[in-house]
């Protein structure tokens, strides 16, 4: 067998599960190089990220579960450094996880960073009956920088909110600072669920005097800037929503009477034009639901994948407007759940823990075996 150009043998690793790249990294030093090399990782994520490859669900609330999105097979409990039950959410591979001390974590390594202690600082100037903290997580790709949000908000006795103060994280700094604080209550639920290209959405309420809008609230994590984005031309007095992303593009969700449920795709980021209705769905072609949560497309682009009440996986047909339910091993009675893509990226940590060392230990031993059977075969020049 001719030698392969070091440049192909790049190329076919970069088409590589991360299961797949953790086991080669045994093979030899200078595969254990490559692999390990920021430029390596960056190709890794680019091609999966093109490919729509490697792509999991990750599911939190009652623990921590993955789903490989093409199978959907069965969900698998994760189990992180640290007990934790819940995410804030994905970026890169990486996941923000809410524990006592929160901390990112790459699942698919098993390698985490904790962020460092930061107090809630009580307001001096009034009462407080309750605080409540939300994180949002995003990557900042100028400065190749991953940042965590934090915004304690403050209510008083009649649980009326009355402000909030926010801090922001940054990987490469290891350091909270305060930023500007946010004007208007986020959303108790997932607050920053919805991350694209270094920016956090949400939905608000604004408005004061007894009139109240919904606003698409949107905060850089580069510029530190709040800004807001135009809304589709909704029919109807109906002005609760939630923000998503799919495919790569904003999305956004709006129940309205009679649970039915409409989902639009902001097609170009910041174009109100753009907005179009992907689909409605309601009873009878679902049972009554709370919630409904768009997650991603299939791969031919043809159905939607729906959580359908923080309980079920279902697919939607969007040509022939019908549903059909996903039977998943081992899927927690409830669950929160978004995609996430399979990578090598490492939140810099400066510790990797014992689960990673077991890890590679393990995979030693797996991979000789491999080796020794496939010298018989044909020998690889490096």
């Amino acid at each position: 067998m001719p030698n392969l150009p070091q440049e192909l043998i790049t190329d076919i690793l970069t088409r590589l599960p991360v299961k797949s790249l953790l086991r080669f990294r045994c093979v030899s030093k200078p595969w254990c190089s490559v692999i390990d090399s920021r430029s390596f990782i960056k190709m890794h994520l680019l091609q999966s990220k093109k490919t729509g490859s490697n792509l999991f669900l990750m599911l939190g609330f009652l623990g921590i579960y993955s789903v490989e999105l093409d199978s959907l097979d069965a969900a698998n409990r994760l189990r992180p450094p640290y007990s934790a039950s819940d995410v804030s959410n994905s970026c890169n591979g990486l996941i923000l996880v809410l524990a006592k001390i929160p901390f990112i974590w790459n699942p698919f390594t098993r390698k985490y960073r904790e962020l460092p202690a930061t107090p809630v600082e009580q307001p001096v100037d009034f009462e407080v009956g309750s605080a409540y903290v939300t994180y949002g997580f995003a990557y900042d790709a100028v400065n190749d920088d991953y940042r965590v949000v934090r915004v304690e908000e403050f209510r008083g006795f009649d649980s009326e909110w009355i402000r909030s103060e926010a801090k922001l994280y940054s990987s490469k700094s290891d350091k909270w600072r305060k930023i500007k604080n946010f004007p208007y209550q986020l959303p108790y639920k997932r607050a920053w669920g919805a991350h694209l290209n270094g920016v956090l959405h949400t939905g608000v309420r604004t408005g004061d005097l007894g009139y109240f809008d919904s606003s698409i609230w949107a905060f850089d994590v580069r510029t530190e800037q709040h800004y807001t984005l135009p809304k589709p031309d909704f029919t109807g007095t109906d002005l609760e929503f939630t923000v998503e992303v799919l495919g790569g593009c904003l999305c956004l969700v709006r129940p309205r009477k009679r649970y039915r449920t409409d989902v639009w795709i902001m097609k170009e980021y910041g174009v109100k034009e753009s907005w179009t209705k992907l689909l409605t769905i309601a009873p009878p072609l679902v049972e009554r639901y709370i919630t409904i949560g768009p997650l991603a497309y299939s791969r031919n682009g043809e159905e939607v994948l729906l959580n359908h009440d923080d309980k079920q996986l279902i697919w939607y047909d969007l040509r022939r407007k019908t549903v059909r339910n996903v039977s998943v091993d081992g899927l927690p009675f409830v669950f929160y759940a978004e995609v996430c893509v399979a990578s090598l990226i490492q939140p810099d940590v400066s510790g990797e823990g014992d689960e990673t060392e077991e890890l590679r230990q393990q995979e030693k031993s797996r991979v000789k075996k491999r080796v020794d059977f496939l010298s018989e075969g044909f020998k690889l020049v490096l």
